[in-house]
């Protein structure tokens, strides 16, 4: 959803690996590629495919919007959507020219520390030029030009109101998989089936990936759960015409309120506000009661906003927000043929921000296995390798997420370890010190967006800082 309550801790920063240019010496061994599901990840990994593979089908079971409008299959679509800055260099590189057409269309570039009042667990963070630009937009704008840039490639093939229904097997010579069995509005008894060299689940939390494999003989992949019971309502509102394109968050905390906030700027001279509430505290879908959530946060900021704007729309509620991790690394067989990446492998709490960038991600992590196949002059088994390596990928932001929804006493699941819980008391310091502090907050944020490691907050000074300065 966003980068919303409370700032990611940290991540190892991916490097940015350069895209295969020569795609007919890279596609010779592979014709077809299926990717199931439209979503940001699906998206992403079509681009990645295209230049490995001759042709590129996306199945999506909705239609898609003639302009930016919300779908049944994203019901996040009207909530605000972060992306962090290395999610924006990944789809920069992707899509080259993307942040000026995003621009042009009206997305608002802003400074993650001089554009944001962020009321955080101990008070108001410092704000100074930072120079680090990030795009706020709405995931409805975002996801369509993505969209169009790949229809643009006469390669790509989008096949809407076609969902998968199965995956074709081929036992012999080799366990793999050949095809994709659909359904459409227009089939009619009979079950048609599209062929395929390699077929990518992106369908999301709901994805019948395990069930599949299943079917044919292989194990599911062992889950983790982590739940804080976090539920969030959101509702578009008409920034006022002397209103400044900023945002605001107002932080959940521990010991004294279960409620954080955001306001977060969008096109159409827009306001997205999404409020959030863990441990069943959940905000209201009448306006009552939805105004009343805003007016009881730690700070009345975003409440006197919203009573000088205008709103223009209803109040979307969504309640699905348990990180959930399917483990496909851990298998000790899989049939060849088919990968899976988004939130079909690995859904975080939306309320740290972290989804769009963790797609972003995968894609890349997609493109440099795919890359390294093409180096080998004969068929290498890779797909395992993939799981393996998007597994070491996402754990960084899974431990961040959980470590986040561990604050909680109520929340459901493995608690983690010593090191997870005094790296959280340590980057508590680095969240006091980032009040006063332009260096710490800049570090801070560097490294929440991936765009430098983690020890950029263990340099001496930041350090003895923290680790010295008196609790508040």
């Amino acid at each position: 959803m966003r980068s919303l309550f409370v700032y990611p801790l940290f991540m190892s920063v991916s490097t940015l690996s350069p895209f295969v240019q020569d795609t007919a010496a890279s596609t010779q061994a592979r014709r077809h590629a299926v990717v199931l599901g439209g979503s940001i990840a699906g998206l992403l990994a079509a681009r990645v495919l295209l230049d490995h593979f001759g042709q590129v089908t996306l199945l999506e079971r909705d239609q898609f919007p003639a302009q930016p409008a919300t779908r049944a299959g994203v019901p996040q679509g009207q909530h605000v959507h972060g992306l962090l800055l290395q999610g924006q260099q990944i789809l920069e590189q992707l899509f080259p020219g993307l942040i000026e057409d995003l621009t042009q269309a009206g997305a608002i570039p802003l400074d993650w520390i001089a554009d944001w009042q962020v009321f955080s667990l101990e008070g108001w963070l410092e704000q100074h030029d930072s120079g680090l630009r990030g795009l706020c937009c709405s995931r409805l704008l975002l996801e369509w030009h993505l969209r169009q840039r790949l229809l643009n490639n006469d390669r790509f093939h989008l096949r809407p109101g076609c969902s998968a229904q199965g995956l074709v097997f081929q036992s012999q010579p080799n366990p793999r998989i050949t095809g994709v069995m659909l359904r459409s509005a227009a089939d009619g008894p009979d079950q048609p089936s599209i062929s395929a060299d390699l077929v990518v689940d992106a369908t999301g939390r709901h994805s019948k990936l395990p069930r599949w494999l299943a079917a044919a003989g292989y194990e599911k992949p062992p889950e983790t759960q982590v739940n804080s019971f976090l539920g969030y309502a959101s509702r578009w509102y008409r920034r006022p015409t002397d209103a400044i394109a900023k945002g605001v968050m107002i932080v959940a905390k521990p010991g004294e309120s279960t409620r954080g906030g955001v306001l977060y700027p969008v096109e159409g001279d827009r306001w997205i506000v999404t409020l959030s509430g863990i441990a069943g505290d959940h905000p209201p879908a009448d306006e009552a009661g939805f105004l009343a959530f805003a007016q009881s946060l730690r700070h009345p900021m975003l409440y006197d906003l919203l009573k000088i704007s205008e709103p223009c729309s209803p109040i979307h509620c969504y309640r699905r927000t348990e990180n959930q991790w399917r483990h496909y690394e851990q298998l000790s067989a899989t049939p060849r043929g088919v990968v899976a990446l988004g939130d079909a492998v690995c859904c975080f709490n939306p309320a740290y921000g972290q989804g769009m960038t963790a797609a972003a991600l995968g894609a890349m992590t997609l493109q440099r296995c795919l890359s390294k196949a093409n180096q080998t002059p004969q068929p290498v088994d890779w797909e395992q390798r993939f799981q393996y390596q998007l597994a070491q990928t996402l754990n960084t932001p899974w431990l961040m997420a959980t470590g986040e929804d561990f604050r909680w006493p109520s929340t459901e699941g493995k608690r983690p370890v010593w090191l997870s819980r005094w790296l959280q008391g340590y980057f508590d310091r680095i969240l006091r010190l980032s009040l006063t502090s332009s260096e710490a907050h800049r570090a801070f944020i560097e490294v929440a967006h991936l765009v430098k490691p983690p020890i950029r907050l263990f340099t001496p000074t930041i350090l003895w800082r923290a680790l010295t300065e008196p609790l508040r």
